[in-house]
């Protein structure tokens, strides 16, 4: 029987449980008579876990004292997103993709990011695409207990205010008395008042106010509660663990410690986790060695490490820092590829010819020794800007670097070749003072040295998945499924109002077609509006069992294999990797049940993946704004990314960040909104105002709350005099 430590351990007597409950259809099946049909294989304590858990996530339903699989139903199981005037849509499928409109009324009290169960209705909403509708019917998990926001009083009343203004919940606080009104607090949430009531919500943590440093990150990180704090357990395992390998744990790996193997990362990068190496082969091909610290070594499954990081299941990035997914000792220590010391790794080796196609390709466990930490402007800088002091000050890693320069401009031009798109968007670099407040935003490099070890690693990243599905071998791959082609529709469409052609069949459109658009539009001014537009229409990416291939990357076989120390899937495929190179991974999956724990595996861990996002973004947006409050009444050039009856969205040059021109303030004329050429239009001036057009817009206001700017146009203080603009046509 499996180890009920192993991350995802109640898979598989959930996948018996679900079979039994499938094979009653729409007549259902009481508790005790499926226990006792499945009860030969595992123990009822462990069926009733698994039960408990086919309840949760929806699959299994309980009806009239008898449990019916959701599919035999007329519901709808999904995650509620919530939407700012208090509506929600419903998310579902394995994209988790909207797929119903619920009505504010309709919602029940579920918060954005409960599990529900719903009913569809005949009905499709106005807005949202015209979605069906839906209600909800019972709230199947809630994914929040607690939330995060302020607790003010009005007519001696005590009002809660939601950090997350989709949070719309009439809560009755309990405590908070002699909180200052703009102090954040956390509120545990227990059922709600008799009759529908309000919900009873007790404040147990006061987080502080946001104008004190450090404030804002903590608000985010429990809102969307990401676990920040190491139980005492894992922490006790991590200080158990040596300083520096020991030389013993290098006894049968290969000893890379002599090659010239370097790493390159950001001049401000705590940790190093993939190292690289590249020598040219007779007939000018090369040899690309691609190091990864192990750190399957050290986190052995089921272990107390290896419970929490799945259970984090990822890293989070924000400005000021981290919150890593195992202990620093091990990411920015026993795991980290620092300079002249030893360090165990797993070593992919890809040999490519002249023309960047590979034909062989290796896996070892090793040791390595990097001969130096690179910087990416260090590494662009030797390649572009070459010194005659450089031979002298590098020695034998200024050759290597050559011809990995010319490896990876290889690479690009094939991928380039096979369709793989690129979307080169500008970003920001967020500036913060000592106290962790934004000072200003300077734009990203993205030069050779990056795109070097993009190169680096999606080759290597190839070359696993290439291994992992040769020998059948169970593991999470990296999957991006093609588009929705109703999106593609829809880009279609917008694409035209630049002069762009989409052409090509929706349901089967090859990724080079995007491509192609993409290069159209390179150095135009609507280049990062279209990127941003195709990116949109993408699927988003998820962790799952099958090699289903990377679209985007125009890729046959890809999982995450080159950052084990941030990402818990690239963990798994170590380990799979390792029992490959032991010849003992068929025997290890069955004894572990691999193949039954996966799905569930790539669902959690892809849903830590989009936690972890949504928060970067959030707190983004959140200094951002926060950082524009002294700025109200300035003029800012900007660009319109996305045109609605209600207004202008419109991105401010240089800060990426949006803000909306509400029509109500575009006082010089009456605009009429044309949805298939997304734009308005003056009805008597003929003033027009389109997607992608350059547009010179003034800071308004500051919403706090929405964490949103709203911005004017500039020169239509004036009334209906004022003139710029097109004319209609």
């Amino acid at each position: 029987m499996v180890s009920t430590s192993l991350p995802g351990s109640e898979a598989p007597a959930e996948s018996l449980l679900l079979q039994a409950v499938e094979a009653h259809q729409r007549q259902g099946v009481e508790a005790s008579a499926l226990f006792a049909e499945t009860g030969d294989e595992f123990d009822e304590e462990i069926l009733r876990r698994a039960l408990y858990g086919l309840l949760g996530d929806g699959r299994v339903v309980e009806w009239r004292g008898r449990l019916l699989a959701a599919r035999f139903t007329d519901w709808v199981v999904g995650t509620i997103q919530g939407m700012t005037r208090g509506d929600a849509l419903l998310l579902s499928g394995e994209h988790e993709e909207p797929g119903y409109f619920i009505a504010a009324r309709h919602r029940q009290g579920a918060l954005d990011g409960d599990l529900v169960l719903a009913r569809p209705s005949k009905r499709r909403s106005k807005g949202s695409r015209g979605l069906p509708q839906a209600t909800v019917v019972r709230i199947l998990t809630p994914r929040r207990r607690q939330v995060v926001g302020r607790v003010v009083r009005e007519r001696g009343q005590k009002r809660w205010l939601p950090f997350d203004p989709k949070d719309k919940l009439d809560i009755r606080v309990q405590g908070g008395d002699g909180l200052g009104e703009e102090e954040f607090v956390v509120l545990e949430l227990s059922a709600a008042g008799e009759h529908g009531g309000p919900v009873q919500g007790r404040v147990v943590e006061v987080l502080g106010d946001p104008e004190e440093p450090g404030v804002d990150v903590a608000i985010v990180i429990r809102h969307y509660q990401i676990p920040d704090v190491f139980p005492d357990d894992v922490m006790a395992a991590a200080d158990a663990l040596p300083e520096h390998p020991e030389a013993a744990d290098w006894n049968e790996r290969e000893d890379l410690r002599e090659r010239v193997i370097v790493t390159i990362d950001g001049a401000t990068a705590r940790d190093f986790d993939d190292a690289i190496e590249v020598e040219a082969l007779a007939g000018g091909g090369f040899r690309l060695g691609v190091h990864i610290a192990d750190v399957s070594h050290y986190v052995v499954e089921g272990s107390q490490l290896d419970r929490e990081a799945y259970r984090r299941g990822t890293s989070v990035y924000y400005p000021e820092g981290a919150i890593p997914m195992l202990p620093e000792r091990l990411s920015n220590g026993l795991c980290s590829l620092l300079p002249e010391v030893p360090r165990l790794t797993m070593s992919a080796f890809v040999d490519f010819d002249s023309r960047g196609k590979p034909f062989r390709r290796r896996f070892a466990s090793s040791v390595i020794q990097s001969r130096r930490r690179m910087t990416y402007s260090e590494v662009r800088r030797l390649l572009e800007e070459p010194q005659d002091s450089d031979e002298a000050e590098y020695g034998a890693v200024l050759p290597m670097l050559r011809q990995a320069g010319k490896l990876a401009r290889i690479l690009n031009q094939r991928r380039v070749e096979r369709g793989s798109l690129d979307f080169d968007l500008p970003e920001g670099n967020v500036v913060l003072d000592s106290d962790g407040f934004m000072v200003g935003i300077l734009p990203s490099e993205r030069n050779i040295a990056h795109r070097l070890i993009e190169e680096f690693m999606i080759a290597a990243n190839e070359a696993v998945a290439q291994e992992l599905e040769g020998h059948e071998c169970p593991a999470l791959f990296r999957v991006h499924d093609p588009p929705d082609p109703l999106r593609l529709e829809e880009l279609r469409q917008l694409l035209a109002t630049f002069g762009l052609q989409l052409p090509g069949d929706m349901e089967s459109l090859h990724p080079s077609a995007l491509q192609e658009v993409l290069e159209r539009v390179q150095g135009r001014p609507e280049e990062a509006l279209v990127s941003t537009l195709v990116l949109r229409t993408m699927q988003r990416a998820i962790y799952a069992p099958e090699c289903r291939g990377h679209y985007a990357l125009a890729s046959r076989y890809y999982c995450h294999f080159t950052s084990p120390i941030r990402r818990y899937p690239d963990l798994l495929v170590h380990r799979q990797l390792r029992h490959i190179l032991h010849g003992d991974w068929r025997e290890t999956s069955d004894r572990t049940l691999l193949e039954a724990r996966l799905p569930a595996m790539g669902q959690h861990t892809s849903r830590t993946e989009r936690r972890a996002e949504r928060s970067e973004r959030d707190l983004l947006q959140w200094k951002k704004v926060r950082y524009l409050e002294d700025r109200v009444g300035d003029t800012f050039e900007g660009q319109i990314t996305g045109v609605q009856p209600f207004g202008l969205f419109v991105q401010l040059g240089g800060l990426l960040v949006d803000g909306l021109v509400p029509i109500a303030s575009m006082e010089d004329d009456y605009y009429l909104y044309e949805p298939e050429r997304h734009r308005l239009v003056g009805e008597h001036m003929g003033r027009i105002f389109r997607l992608g057009d350059p547009v010179e817009v003034v800071l308004a206001s500051i919403n706090e709350v929405q964490r949103g700017l709203e911005l004017a146009i500039a020169d239509m203080k004036g009334g209906r005099e004022s003139g710029a603009g097109g004319p209609a046509g």
